[in-house]
């Protein structure tokens, strides 16, 4: 079983309400989060987290697509939310925009990354810059959320890795 396959039966496990649509693209994540120097399963945490899987969606903020990437904080600042709604595009900015700030501006700390990468600010304990207490708490809140996710998606390509069979049927139960 290849990595790929593992994170979709992880996709499945966590009950994702649109599994398939996210096998569709684990190939890509895989391959950009390497490239970027991240864990594949903190990008399908985020996607997971940002907007259930929908790449339609967007945001009063104006964030766009599966990770919530505003177009305004890109490389090119003419690239549109248009743009970013289709799947690949969404998924290689928003991985190469995570990954500067979890190891340009966290340095390596994946959840004060993560952080960073939704509010855009400094994110240490419960000490905000530019922001309130109640904002700071949602934060923090998120990254918790998000490392949870990325615990489940861990342990379960873990178990494979190491020979751990389980018998699941097409819902994924059981990993």
């Amino acid at each position: 079983m290849t990595y790929v396959e593992v994170l979709c039966l992880a996709a499945l496990n966590m009950g994702m309400p649109k599994a398939d649509f996210a096998c569709d693209h684990m190939e890509t994540i895989v391959d950009v989060a390497f490239e970027n120097d991240i864990e594949p399963e903190t990008v399908v945490a985020l996607i997971h987290y940002e907007s259930n899987w929908n790449p339609k969606v967007i945001s009063r903020s104006n964030a766009c697509g599966l990770m919530q990437v505003i177009p305004k904080y890109t490389k090119k600042p003419k690239r549109t939310c248009r743009q970013l709604l289709q799947p690949t595009t969404n998924i290689r900015v928003g991985t190469k925009i995570l990954s500067y700030w979890i190891h340009k501006y966290a340095r390596g700390k994946e959840k004060v990354g993560l952080c960073a990468y939704l509010a855009g600010f400094r994110c240490k304990g419960s000490q905000p810059n530019r922001a309130g207490m109640r904002y700071a708490r949602k934060i923090q809140k998120y990254a918790k959320k998000i490392s949870r996710a990325m615990d489940s998606i861990e342990q379960c390509v873990d178990d494979r890795k190491n020979g751990k069979d389980y018998n699941y049927d097409e819902s994924g139960c059981g990993c």
